[in-house]
């Protein structure tokens, strides 16, 4: 098998991780050549949009997950050697296809070797061929710490699965791994690297509806690992059935649902929302059901805090308002020291959605007649 049908395959294999935004786009939209467009990806893992390939090292698994179409042999095993895979990734660097690399692997005999392999073809790009620019590498289960920091001495980012929001949700996923001292403390180690070595970001990622887990499960997650690390960033991804998997005939989860926590991910990391905020979002099964706008749900079932007003509340109240982000908030705070806000109208020219904002705040003595009206 030559190298290109290698990164084709192991392309196909490493879709279902996510590593920033990556959005997969046909090959002429894109401009990827088609030969290419199962392993190059749009990206928007950095402050810019971003090139990428993304691959798997290799895609045989000692790991028996139930949803993933690599563990066990049920794929026909392929690897790429660290040299081939450098080699390949400067190639596409240097024509412009690619401006990064994100890269993960099965693991095949243990979690020890895969991830030598990893490190070595990491190597060989920062020092061999002197590539500078973005690498996200994955850090394996069972992968040993002193590995750990290795792989941070090359990466711009590491990430590791969780996979689910707490041990209890694990053992219907598969039987190799053990959630707390597979994944937990590789996750803390990762942490610890970020710190002495700096330079480095990292992320993780929940599968969303395999297992039976609430929203409010995988909010009291993201609450507890943004309290205690120096996580980047949640990932998640909506069950997809995969067939030849264990999992093939189990109900997919709704798209929206990973769009509804990504909301309340933002709410959380950037707007600084508490945990019992976003709770009085959830229905009286702990999930967000059907509801289109997460701040929304949380703001109409906050009566208490609204209606707010924009010529006095601070950014943090000005936050809880839908329709009303951080620049919006900022340029509230700035504009009014010059001048108070007497209409929506001005409003809209601070950059807020009025439309969203008006039932929850007032300007000038004015205000919406109430949330009925406006919904």
């Amino acid at each position: 098998m030559d190298t290109l049908e290698k990164l084709q395959r192991l392309g196909s294999a490493a879709s279902w991780d996510s590593c920033g935004g990556v959005k997969q786009k046909s090959s002429r939209k894109a401009g990827i050549p088609p030969d290419y467009a199962s392993f190059v990806h749009d990206c928007t893992a950095t402050s810019e949009q971003c090139r990428l390939v993304k691959v798997l090292q290799g895609n045989a698994c000692i790991h028996d997950c139930r949803y993933c179409v690599n563990s066990g042999s049920r794929q026909r095993k392929v690897e790429l050697e660290p040299e081939e895979l450098a080699k390949s990734f400067m190639a596409f660097a240097r024509q412009g296809i690619a401006q990064g690399l994100f890269l993960s692997s099965a693991v095949s005999g243990d979690a020890e070797r895969a991830t030598e392999k990893m490190i070595e073809s990491a190597r060989l790009l920062r020092q061999k061929f002197g590539f500078q620019g973005y690498v996200h590498l994955k850090v394996l289960p069972t992968t040993p710490r002193e590995q750990v920091f290795e792989l941070a001495r090359y990466a711009n980012r590491l990430s590791l699965n969780l996979e689910v929001p707490n041990a209890g949700f694990f053992g219907g996923l598969g039987s190799t791994k053990d959630y707390a001292n597979d994944l937990e403390k590789r996750l803390r180690w990762i942490d610890e690297a970020k710190r002495k070595i700096g330079g480095i970001s990292f992320t993780t990622q929940l599968i969303l509806g395999a297992a039976g887990e609430t929203d409010f499960d995988v909010l009291k997650k993201m609450d507890s690992l943004y309290g205690e690390t120096a996580l980047h960033r949640t990932y998640f991804s909506a069950f997809r059935p995969v067939p030849g998997t264990p999992l093939e005939n189990a109900k997919a989860e709704r798209p929206e649902r990973a769009y509804q926590l990504y909301q309340a991910d933002w709410l959380l990391r950037v707007y600084g929302f508490e945990l019992k905020e976003l709770g009085l979002g959830l229905n009286e099964h702990g999930n967000f059901g059907l509801a289109r706008d997460v701040k929304f749900e949380v703001a109409k079932n906050n009566p208490n805090l609204f209606p707010v007003d924009v010529n006095c509340a601070g950014r943090e109240e000005l936050l809880r308002v839908p329709g009303i982000g951080p620049k919006g908030a900022e340029n509230i705070l700035r504009q009014r020291k010059q001048r108070k806000f007497n209409d929506f109208k001005e409003l809209k020219k601070a950059g807020v959605i009025v439309k969203r904002a008006q039932a929850f705040i007032e300007a000038g003595g004015q205000r919406q007649a109430g949330l009925k009206a406006f919904c």
